[in-house]
């Protein structure tokens, strides 16, 4: 798939390098002949099975496709006026697409029945504290390659948050969690966590006892997270030297006193 200048979605078969359908993003089916007019597309997420394509403009608005039938299937438009920051299908049900947005909410739809999901219908507008005020903004989701797996983890460039759509939202410390700076630092405190935590996240979660909706923070700045399998992740990160060092001005540091 290929999102054109044009504006529309291209399909090219890699083999032959032939076009097989090109889609037009529209508002309502009876639009889908006219000249494209709807804003670029910026994110594409496909479903395992290959039925299913979801196209996201620059606004945050979602249009899905059946790749079987070649037509579009849904318009969603832009979720709690929010751009949309990442998504996916997952790898258990094909026709779930997974979305988290700007304002740190996330979605599950039922694309095939066009509607939400029944999780979301629970809780997306009950999410806990601690993910409102998810240090840094989301860049990604991870999803588990084993079909059984209902969780998924969520990633900024300074922490991951593991969610599972089995699990029931656990809101019981909220009232612990002030803000995200002090999130951010009480996880950097106990970071010699993060290994245990990768290797143990797929375990029962009742049996263990551990909550939904855990978090994990990154010494630095991360650039990509995804699964190799069950029990691995693959995390790519840029250390802060590195950072520092693609400044135009190094950074001075100065002692600060005060009373």
């Amino acid at each position: 798939m290929i999102a054109g200048h044009d504006r529309r979605i291209y399909i090219v078969d890699v083999e032959s390098c032939e076009l097989v359908h090109a889609f037009t993003p529209c508002r309502r089916d009876q639009d889908e002949e006219l000249p494209p007019s709807e804003p670029p597309i910026t994110k594409m997420f496909t479903s395992i099975d290959g039925q299913w394509l979801a196209a996201i403009n620059c606004f945050g608005d979602v249009y899905i496709f059946n790749l079987e039938t070649l037509r579009q299937h849904w318009f969603i438009s832009r979720l709690d006026g929010a751009s949309v920051t990442a998504g996916g299908f997952t790898p258990r049900n094909s026709n779930i697409l997974i979305i988290s947005t700007s304002s740190n909410h996330v979605y599950a739809f039922d694309v095939e029945a066009k509607q939400l999901g029944e999780w979301s219908m629970q809780h997306t507008f009950s999410l806990p504290r601690r993910y409102q005020e998810f240090p840094g903004e989301v860049i990604g989701l991870s999803f588990p390659p084993s079909s059984s797996s209902s969780s998924v983890i969520v990633y900024s460039p300074r922490a991951m948050c593991l969610i599972d759509f089995g699990m029931p939202v656990d809101r019981e410390d909220d009232n612990e969690l002030a803000n995200g700076e002090d999130l951010a630092l009480r996880m950097l405190q106990s970071n010699g966590k993060l290994k245990r935590k990768l290797k143990d996240h797929e375990l029962e979660t009742r049996q263990s006892g551990r909550k939904n909706f855990e978090f994990c923070a990154f010494r630095d700045p991360v650039l990509f997270v995804e699964h190799l399998s069950r029990n691995s992740l693959l995390v790519i990160d840029k250390p802060w030297m590195q950072v520092v060092k693609s400044l135009d001005t190094p950074p001075v540091h100065r002692h600060i006193f005060g009373t």
